[in-house]
């Protein structure tokens, strides 16, 4: 089986569930220099086709702008920001959702004061 770039990109999350890049490893990992609006939106696909999402939503033309990536599909952190993201699309959220998320928010304070350092 051959592994294409996109997947084997996906495999960087493991472990960790987030990654911090600039637009222009994106361009690299798709083989492209420039960042036009269907070069783009075709990096968007491949991403989310490799269950991975990011912030912001919007991939910018800007090369050397940050973006974060992060696994929808992983526990903790991803579940964190995928929930946020939902969230901030949709413009309302019912009870269960914010609790939800308060309980990750709550899950992830204690997690960093015990000693455990943020990814």
């Amino acid at each position: 089986m051959t592994v294409t770039a996109w997947e084997g990109y996906a495999l960087l999350f493991e472990g960790h569930g987030h990654r911090m890049v600039r637009v222009q490893e994106l361009l690299a990992v798709a083989g492209h220099r420039k960042a036009g609006a269907r070069i783009l939106e075709s990096i968007e696909e491949a991403l989310a086709h490799q269950e991975i999402r990011h912030f912001p939503t919007r991939l910018p033309r800007d090369q050397t702008a940050l973006i974060l990536l992060y696994r929808q599909d992983q526990q903790g952190v991803g579940a964190l920001l995928d929930l946020v993201r939902q969230l901030t699309e949709s413009g309302h959220a019912t009870g269960p959702e914010i609790t939800f998320l308060h309980m990750l928010v709550h899950h992830a304070q204690r997690g960093f004061g015990e000693g455990a350092a943020p990814a």
